[in-house]
C-alpha cells in the first residue's frame, strides 16, 4: 500500500532495516497515532508527527512515551492529544465523555511532552495552535488540534466543533486526532463517523498533508485533488489493532510501521 509520484511519496509497507530512499529536495514526515503507551522502532525523518492517544486511559505514566520520543532520531517531533490523553489537555475538551481516573500521573513526563523541556528537545505540543518548522529552505506551517467526533453528537458538540474548525487558518500540515467525515473514518460497523465540520473546512484549509487516527480500522491514505492542482494527502496513521483485538492483544507486539510521507519542498 504505497504510492510514489513526482511531488510526494507515501509508504505504508517497507523494510524498517532499509527504508525507501527519500524523494530529492523533499521533507520526510514520519507519521504515527494511537500508540497507547506502546513503543516500536521509528525510521528517520525530519519531522515526526504523533496524532494523539499516546496513552491508554490517561491514568498511566507518560514516562515511557516521553523517553521513546526523546530517543527518536527525528530532530522535530510534533504531538497532539487524543481522547485518551486527558492529562495532556490544558483545558477540558468539549467532546470528552465520562469520568477519568487522573491518578498515578507522571508530572515530569507530562511537562516534557507539553512544556519548555520538550521544546528544547525538539518536541512541540500543539492544541489548536500552529508551529513553523524550517527544513532546508522550506518552512512548514503545522496546525494541531485534539479535535475528534463525539460518540453522541448533539447541537452543542456540533457548535463546539464548528467553533474550533472555524478558528483554523490555511496551513501546510494539519493534525487532528479524529478524521473528517467520509475520509478514512469507517468503523467496524460500517458507519462513517468523522467530523462533518472538518470536511466542510478542508477546501478552505487545503493542507498538503492531513494526519489523524482515532478510527483504528480505517488506517490508510487517501489523496484528494482540487481543480487548481492543489492536493491533500490524508493519512490515518493509527498504530493499534481494532475493537476486541486491542484488549486481547494489548500485551503483544501488534504495532504497525510508522507511515512515511515525502513531500517535495516547493
Amino acid at each position: 500500500m504505497n504510492l510514489v509520484q513526482d511531488e510526494f511519496a507515501i509508504y505504508f509497507e517497507y523494510d524498517l532495516a532499509a527504508p525507501p530512499n527519500k524523494l530529492p529536495n523533499s521533507t520526510r514526515f514520519i507519521l504515527i497515532s494511537d500508540t497507547h503507551n506502546r513503543t516500536f522502532d521509528i525510521p528517520y525523518g525530519e519531522i515526526l508527527i504523533h496524532a494523539g492517544d499516546l496513552s491508554t486511559l490517561s491514568n498511566i505514566e507518560y514516562g515511557v512515551t516521553a523517553n521513546w520520543l526523546a530517543s527518536s532520531s527525528c530532530p522535530s517531533k510534533v504531538i497532539i492529544a487524543g481522547n485518551h490523553d486527558i492529562m495532556l489537555l490544558r483545558e477540558g475538551y468539549p467532546y470528552t465523555n465520562g469520568s477519568w481516573n487522573l491518578s498515578h500521573s507522571d508530572p515530569d513526563a507530562i511537562h516534557f511532552l507539553c512544556g519548555i523541556q520538550g521544546v528544547t528537545n525538539g518536541v512541540y505540543y500543539l492544541q489548536n495552535n500552529t508551529r513553523e518548522i524550517g527544513i532546508d529552505r522550506k518552512t512548514w506551517k503545522i496546525l494541531g488540534s485534539p479535535l475528534y467526533p463525539s460518540r453522541r453528537p448533539t447541537k452543542h458538540t456540533a457548535m463546539k466543533a464548528l467553533q474550533t474548525v472555524s478558528s483554523f487558518e490555511p496551513t501546510d500540515v494539519l493534525i487532528t486526532h479524529g478524521p473528517p467525515r467520509n475520509i478514512l473514518d469507517k468503523t467496524q460497523s460500517n458507519l462513517h463517523v468523522g467530523c462533518i465540520e472538518l470536511t466542510d473546512a478542508l477546501p478552505r484549509l487545503r493542507p498538503k498533508l492531513h494526519v489523524f487516527g482515532h478510527i483504528h480500522e480505517s488506517r490508510g491514505f487517501q489523496v484528494v485533488h482540487y481543480d487548481n492542482g492543489d492536493y491533500t494527502i490524508h493519512v490515518n496513521a493509527a498504530n493499534s489493532p481494532v475493537g476486541g483485538h486491542y484488549v486481547n492483544d494489548k500485551d503483544k507486539d501488534y504495532n504497525l510501521h510508522a507511515v512515511i510521507v515525502d513531500i517535495v519542498n516547493l
